[in-house]
């Protein structure tokens, strides 16, 4: 946690408050984000520049269990592209990150991000409208070569737009657990997911991505628990 505040400090030392000396008119990254990690990363994040050079924003990726939260500041690098330092933080533990990001219009960015702990390539869009997720599923999910029956209720946050809370129940072949997690879905319809099932005192994080299908309400997702186990998520409203 120490080593992840000192790299991004380092960081902002060296970015914020650099001229922004464009090749053309600088474009401002003000306002918020849908940003979509590439890659086998695969996540979603919200992210949201503000006038006073401080971005914010949450999500989930594929490769990491738990809800991701993100603070830090952005300025301009010496050719006009946007540069953000910032730690994203899951389950209390930080990792600095740095961003590289070169905007195509006032709507669209691509963009690159290096941590203490790997890195991603993404892409920023600006969409009018989300999916609405919110209501009962039933989902059957695939374990190990065992299935797993879960009904659900997903509510829409009052404190992340796009997110939605998890609350469960599921059955397998030898016990019933509880449900909970998050899922944030994007204006295209992709969906990411971070699902804990507790089994008496034995919680599994587990992490997915996939696509929410309008036509017939269906989730359809693919990913792993912290066991090492692959799941494969059906669920339909």
């Amino acid at each position: 946690m120490k080593r992840a505040f000192v790299i991004f400090a380092l960081f902002l030392g060296a970015c914020v408050g650099q001229p922004a000396l464009s090749r053309g008119q600088t474009i401002s990254p003000v306002g918020t984000w849908q940003v979509d990690i590439l890659d086998s990363e695969k996540g979603i994040l919200m992210m949201t520049f503000s006038n006073n050079f401080t971005v914010s924003g949450y999500g989930i990726t594929r490769k990491q269990f738990g809800f991701v939260t993100l603070a830090g500041n952005w300025s301009f690098d010496s050719q006009g592209d946007v540069v953000a330092g910032y730690v994203q933080t899951i389950n209390g533990v930080g990792t600095a990150y740095s961003l590289a990001a070169r905007m195509l219009s006032a709507s669209r960015f691509r963009g690159k991000a290096t941590g203490t702990s790997g890195g991603y390539r993404c892409k920023g869009e600006q969409p009018e409208s989300f999916p609405d997720l919110s209501g009962s599923w039933n989902a059957a999910v695939k374990r190990s070569g065992k299935t797993l029956n879960e009904s659900f209720i997903a509510i829409a946050s009052s404190n992340y737009p796009t997110v939605f809370d998890v609350t469960g129940q599921g059955l397998s072949d030898t016990a019933s657990y509880t449900l909970s997690g998050t899922i944030i879905v994007s204006a295209e319809n992709k969906v990411n997911a971070s699902l804990d099932r507790t089994f008496g005192t034995v919680t599994q994080h587990s992490s997915l991505s996939g696509l929410f299908k309008p036509t017939g309400s269906k989730l359809l997702l693919d990913g792993s628990d912290d066991t090492g186990a692959h799941l494969s998520e059906t669920a339909v409203q």
